[in-house]
C-alpha cells in the first residue's frame, strides 16, 4: 500500500468515526451496532497508524 493510500485510508477512517460520534450525540448515545463499528474503527486506525509510522521510517533511512 503506498503512502498515499495510507493516509487516504486514515482520512476515510476518521470520517467514518467522526460521522458515528456525532451521530450519537444527536441521537442520545451509539447504537449496539455502532460501539462495535467504533471499535472496529479504532482497531483499523491503530493499524493504518501505525503502518505509515513505519513507512514513514523506512524512508528516513533509504534517505541516507
Amino acid at each position: 500500500m503506498a503512502g498515499h493510500e495510507i493516509t487516504d485510508r486514515i482520512a476515510d477512517l476518521i470520517d467514518e468515526e467522526h460521522r458515528l460520534r456525532t451521530g450519537a450525540l444527536h441521537h442520545g448515545g451509539l447504537t449496539a451496532d455502532d460501539r462495535v463499528r467504533l471499535k472496529d474503527l479504532e482497531r483499523q486506525l491503530d493499524s493504518a497508524l501505525e503502518l505509515l509510522h513505519r513507512r514513514q521510517a523506512l524512508s528516513v533511512f533509504d534517505d541516507e
